[in-house]
């Protein structure tokens, strides 16, 4: 029976939940039958799977390359970098799985490109949930190319949870979820303000990771910005989004890639306006789907005016998100390794 390793399994805080993306990743693969992940969670999830009792026969690393971001991050991407080395002894498979262009914060930028370097070498097959990843990995290290693989990111279906909900918009764009500087709250919170862009009401709910922050934000909101800097519940999120015209991501483009918050706004039917990068592109493409990209964000004001009003199609929404969900996700990234795993099939 073949057995996982799931970086980073990171043990929540008190009160706190962890990361969606590796509990469903864990859930998923232990749900497949004959599969099992072995390492559990731990505070410090690298120096847990130093241990060889850890250890399964595939590792599946996420977010590798920001390792210098954790704390002591020299001192744990020294031990990454050998334990990547000592993997490879040990004939372990290893997948990487590519979510940004660049981990976000841009401090300790030469330990990173090494890091990146190694963990692009040494994969043995690398996913990314855009298809500007599999371009971007294959054109900054060609020996990648035959290896990375473009697959959607896994989503849920909760269509169901806004089923009857009222239709009046209380909203123009309900921007959602951990505040944090790539994400672009702060940047397009000012230029509603200098631009005085009136004619649009905003709704920004999520908690901001740092009272400066916090304090950043309130400085730039104008009136017609409503700020809820608090946490919300999937419950709490289907009654904004359908109280919202669009859901809105203002994110940066130099790092984003991929977004789960943009498969989980999908996930309750919403319209979704974000950059055009990444997946934000891939599903502007998708006629199925609600998507709309700018490059400026005086476009953003052209994309409500024009796209204003307009339903989903809950039956094509619905398709879309059952054939990512995340048992199909699991299928697809096994069966890209199924000489490793043929008796979890």
């Amino acid at each position: 029976m073949p057995t996982f390793t799931v970086f980073p399994n990171i043990k929540p805080s008190s009160g706190g939940k962890g990361n969606p993306y590796i509990s469903d990743f864990i859930s998923a693969i232990n749900n497949e039958e004959g599969c099992k992940v072995v390492n559990e969670s731990h505070k410090n999830p690298l120096l847990s799977i130093l241990k060889p009792s850890n250890w399964g026969d595939i590792f599946i690393f996420n977010w590798f390359e920001s390792i210098p971001d954790f704390k002591y991050g020299y001192i744990q991407s020294v031990l990454a970098i050998l334990l990547l080395f000592v993997l490879k002894i040990r004939h372990k498979k290893i997948i990487w799985v590519l979510h940004n262009k660049k981990p976000h914060q841009g401090n300790k930028r030469q330990i990173k490109k090494i890091i990146t370097y190694l963990i692009a070498k040494e994969s043995d097959y690398i996913i990314t949930h855009a298809s500007e990843g599999v371009r971007l990995i294959n054109d900054r290290f060609s020996f990648t190319a035959g290896k990375t693989f473009y697959i959607d990111h896994p989503t849920k279906n909760r269509l169901s949870m806004i089923t009857g909900m009222s239709l009046d918009k209380s909203y123009d764009v309900l921007i959602w979820g951990n505040i944090i500087g790539y994400k672009g709250v702060y940047q397009y919170l000012k230029y509603v303000k200098e631009e005085n862009v009136n004619d649009i009401r905003i709704c920004v709910v999520g908690n901001c990771t740092t009272p400066q922050i916090a304090a950043d934000i309130k400085s730039v909101a104008s009136k017609n910005t409503t700020l809820i800097l608090k946490g919300a519940s999937f419950e709490e999120l289907a009654e904004y989004i359908a109280s919202t015209e669009f859901v809105l991501m203002p994110y940066l483009q130099d790092s984003i890639l991929s977004s789960g918050i943009l498969m989980d706004s999908l996930s309750f039917g919403a319209k979704v306006i974000g950059p055009d990068t990444g997946s934000f592109r891939d599903y502007a493409m998708n006629k199925d789907l609600n998507v709309y990209v700018f490059n400026e964000y005086k476009d953003i004001s052209n994309i409500i005016e024009n796209n204003r009003g307009i339903n989903i199609s809950a039956e094509k929404y619905s398709e879309f998100l059952e054939k990512n969900n995340w048992k199909n996700f699991i299928g697809k990234a096994l069966n890209l390794i199924n000489t490793s795993v043929t008796s979890c099939r």
